[in-house]
């Protein structure tokens, strides 16, 4: 597939909404927030080759790991797809997981989208309303992960900003996560030296998923 083709493909993709994953309710629950990369559009949405299932799978059958990724989406409102205006900003809440695995940023980098400032402040506010849920879940903020150039063209797909994803984004979710007191995940720092792992750059493939699924479960594995 070409980069025209991939480009054309998930921008397709960011117009669907996909149903919401059924919950078990004799289960505990871990809902996963996310865009494209939560969702799986590097494995083509294929629900048994992204990173939540196989967490799932290392975790065993005490948890429940649900996906609530939505490609293309951003953490500012004022974004061109922002999440909270989804329906499954609501039911992400509404089912009370008790872990909450936040990972948002990537297309906010996109230049008609990227506003330091703002992010920073919807990003606190985001953490917030998860947080203060009645339940008191456990949430915890991961970075987004490296990005790659695309290699006939040189630059990052989908006008992704790999500065900016390593730069302002990283600081602002690290500290947003120490301002907390929450648990922070290193996305980027473990996926920077493995373009490998990826299928266009940006979208982990399914060896990728299953590298982000162990560090992910190495990260969580004390608080299950």
């Amino acid at each position: 597939m070409t980069i025209k083709e991939k480009i054309e493909h998930f921008v397709l993709d960011v117009l669907v909404i996909h149903d919401a994953p059924k919950v078990d309710i004799n289960k505990k629950h871990i809902a996963c927030i996310g865009d494209s990369i939560t969702f799986g559009a590097g494995v083509g949405g294929i629900k048994n080759e992204t990173w939540e299932h196989f967490l799932e799978e290392k975790i065993g059958n005490e948890y429940q790991v649900l996906n609530y990724g939505i490609s293309g989406r951003t953490l500012q409102d004022e974004g061109d797809y922002p999440y909270t205006k989804e329906e499954y900003f609501k039911i992400s809440q509404d089912i009370n997981a008790d872990i909450y695995l936040i990972m948002l940023g990537t297309n906010d980098t996109k230049p008609f989208n990227w506003n330091e400032e703002r992010f920073k402040k919807e990003l606190n506010d985001f953490v917030s309303t998860y947080i203060n849920l009645e339940n008191k879940p456990k949430v915890i903020l991961m970075t987004p992960p490296a990005c790659f150039p695309e290699e006939s063209l040189k630059i990052v797909a989908f006008e992704i900003n790999e500065e900016i994803i390593n730069g302002p984004v990283y600081d602002i979710v690290s500290n947003c996560a120490k301002n907390h007191g929450i648990q922070l995940i290193d996305l980027y720092n473990h996926t920077k030296d493995h373009s490998e792992w990826f299928i266009d750059g940006v979208h982990p493939n399914i060896h990728g998923n299953k590298e982000f699924a162990e560090f992910i479960y190495q990260n969580i594995k004390e608080i299950l």
